[in-house]
């Protein structure tokens, strides 16, 4: 031991960071030229950290005066070194970079392959105890550990994540083709289920596009549609656009799955029902609720909007009049509720305008009139619980 330590204090007061000696025998000792680099590290660090006598080198001063070499590679090609027995790594105060990093088996290997090659070198043998002690043995596994951790983060680092605001290249291309057949920006909700198609069930995007586009010419816009529709075709291993369209005119194209797709559950339909008071229980409201909320492209948000109107202006209204007021809207492109305020309110400017020029209009039709401009909304749920209390 004492021997090795002089051989490391030599070569530390040397100018060479690396021994040449190793890369006479590095084909022996089956090192590559990665195996040489990390030695070209040790020594070199050696050599400017001055370790006490017979301390060896931790794994934090290579980290520090090889910034080059990252901890996830360090680590793992001293495990290596070490299975091979050229490196001996002690348990430092519990952290990785804590280790000791010795280098005797090395000096012990080299100075056999030396002795064996020069007989006239006096090179006694060294009787250790080659036997590892059980500490020793719980190190090497808490070691493991510790690699298996590394390799673990060195996985996860590996895999490529969008960052937040932007999107990968697949998912811009599909997001892309949707709204231009949509005619409008993508939803929130058709996002999160575009999410899932390419990263839950796998889909690539040249096969998306081909199932939207059957989608799309049936005027299925609904996300929850589609992804029922991808869920099956997950299920039935439908990887062809032969078989694409051969699941859609057996089973998308049948009277049965129309009907479970306007008879399904849907919060929004339902919202809409109970602030106008219109019974939307009936398929044929529901198409026409779906007709507004995809085909013509309007939030639920601008569908309420013109919902309100509705109850606002008129006692008896319905459906119909809601779709002119929606119609209206899709004419002059409104699309935010803000400009549906707007063009209210430049509405009963012109009406107003229009009422003090004319002449023949009555004072008491005027004010009966304005006043009903200014009615309040009061979702039909409310009105019923006012009357239950007066």
């Amino acid at each position: 031991m004492q021997n090795n330590s002089v051989w490391l204090e030599i070569h530390r007061w040397s100018f060479a960071c690396l021994p040449g000696v190793i890369f006479n025998y590095a084909q022996e000792l089956e090192l590559d030229i990665e195996d040489i680099g990390i030695f070209t590290a040790l020594f070199y660090t050696l050599e400017q950290s001055h370790p006490l006598y017979n301390c060896g080198i931790t794994v934090g001063q290579v980290l520090q005066i090889c910034p080059i070499l990252s901890k996830q590679k360090l680590s793992r090609k001293l495990s290596s070194l070490e299975q091979m027995g050229i490196i001996t790594i002690h348990k430092g105060r519990g952290s990785f970079t804590d280790k000791i990093i010795s280098l005797d088996p090395l000096m012990d290997k080299l100075g056999i392959m030396v002795a064996r090659d020069h007989p006239r070198l006096e090179v006694k043998p060294d009787n250790t105890d080659n036997q590892q002690p059980a500490e020793h043995l719980l190190d090497e596994y808490r070691e493991r550990i510790v690699q298996l951790e590394l390799a673990l983060e060195e996985e996860k680092d590996k895999r490529v994540v969008d960052p937040p605001g932007k999107t990968s290249n697949a998912f811009k291309k599909v997001a892309d083709f949707i709204s231009k057949k949509t005619g409008n920006l993508m939803s929130v909700k058709m996002s999160n289920e575009l999410h899932k198609w390419l990263e839950e069930m796998g889909f690539t995007p040249e096969f998306l596009l081909c199932m939207l586009e059957l989608c799309f010419e049936r005027q299925i816009f609904n996300p929850g549609d589609i992804s029922k529709i991808a869920r099956d075709i997950k299920e039935y291993s439908v990887s062809t656009v032969e078989g694409l369209e051969m699941y859609f005119k057996s089973y998308v194209d049948s009277e049965k799955f129309t009907a479970l797709r306007l008879n399904q559950f849907d919060p929004d339909v339902i919202d809409f029902g109970n602030n106008t008071g219109i019974d939307m229980n009936a398929s044929a409201r529901k198409r026409i609720y779906y007709k507004w909320r995809y085909d013509w492209g309007f939030s639920h948000a601008m569908i309420m909007k013109a919902g309100e109107i509705m109850c606002q202006r008129t006692r008896n209204g319905g459906l119909e009049y809601i779709d002119s007021v929606l119609n209206n809207w899709m004419s002059k492109e409104i699309r935010r509720a803000e400009d549906a305020d707007k063009e209210l309110q430049e509405f009963k400017q012109k009406n107003k305008n229009e009422r003090i020029a004319g002449s023949g209009t009555s004072k008491k039709g005027i004010a009966r009139t304005a006043s009903s401009e200014y009615e309040i909304y009061v979702p039909p749920g409310s009105l019923e619980e006012i009357k239950t209390k007066v």
